[in-house]
């Protein structure tokens, strides 16, 4: 039985006197892949902030790997998180190679440090990373010239180069088009496909760009845990509809799952 990776205990976050998230009690194990699905609002980045220690929850605790957030070192917890936000992405130097943006996250910067200097053994964490999302004959490549599928597969592998044990991917294929987003999604089945993969969050809008491998889905609206099961529980028409007010119709076709909004009902 897989150990938990992620435990929250009855968190909830109030920013200017607004409820962002209420009574949060969530469990995610151990080299799992948990989707995050709600309307614009629900709340989904304020919990991934809450993940990664950028928000500090009002009440409740939380505890990733086994350590309790306030009781431990959140700079080196933060090497232990893979973040990407494409639309948040990190501000890194134009003149960046994608060699040197995904060297950066090894510190967690986003640039790199003048006064360290980068050991044989990091530089070949760094290629064996670009290799391994098929991004080896960029490595040279300026990073603000890639496509926004090239640059996503960088932004993964900068994500990952730290031996990050937790992978948070906040929206990961926005503003991509359908061959960009088809390539991402199949990266990332890659990488949950890998011995020892690391527990994956992934927050999306659109079913289709969730990995096969999805093991559970949240469902968030208005800052609290609507559903929380697997896939088969909780992608239904008649959840889903209830969830984003308009009638959804949920197909299946070779794992994946796709949904299509018919019309408008009452919530």
């Amino acid at each position: 039985m897989n150990s938990i990776a992620i435990d929250l205990e009855s968190v909830g976050l109030v920013r200017s006197g607004q409820a962002i998230l209420s009574e949060i009690d969530l469990q995610i194990a151990a080299g799992s892949c948990c989707a995050i699905v709600g309307p614009n609002g629900a709340g989904k980045s304020a919990l991934m902030a809450v993940l990664c220690g950028y928000m500090w929850p009002t009440v409740g605790t939380v505890t990733v790997e086994g350590r309790r957030y306030g009781r431990v070192n959140m700079g080196q917890m933060r090497q232990r998180i893979g973040l990407v936000e494409p639309s948040r992405s990190p501000e890194l130097n134009r003149h960046f190679s994608v060699r040197e943006a995904v060297a950066t996250g090894l510190f967690g910067t986003q640039c790199l440090p003048i006064a360290v200097e980068i050991t044989e053994g990091q530089w070949e964490r760094v290629d064996g990373q670009i290799a391994s999302f098929g991004i080896a004959r960029l490595a040279a490549a300026p990073f603000h010239q890639l496509s926004s599928g090239e640059q996503m597969k960088t932004l993964l592998a900068r994500a990952m180069v730290s031996n990050a044990t937790i992978l948070l991917l906040d929206e990961p294929t926005v503003g991509l088009d359908m061959g960009a987003r088809a390539e991402c999604v199949a990266a990332f089945e890659s990488l949950l496909a890998t011995p020892d993969n690391p527990t994956v969050v992934i927050v999306s809008h659109h079913l289709d760009e969730l990995p096969r491998s999805v093991d559970q889905v949240v469902l968030l609206d208005e800052g609290r845990i609507v559903e929380n099961g697997t896939p088969d529980q909780v992608f239904t028409g008649q959840i889903l509809s209830r969830l984003f007010g308009c009638d959804i119709e949920v197909f299946r076709n070779q794992g994946r799952v796709v949904a299509s909004a018919t019309g408008p009902v009452v919530r």
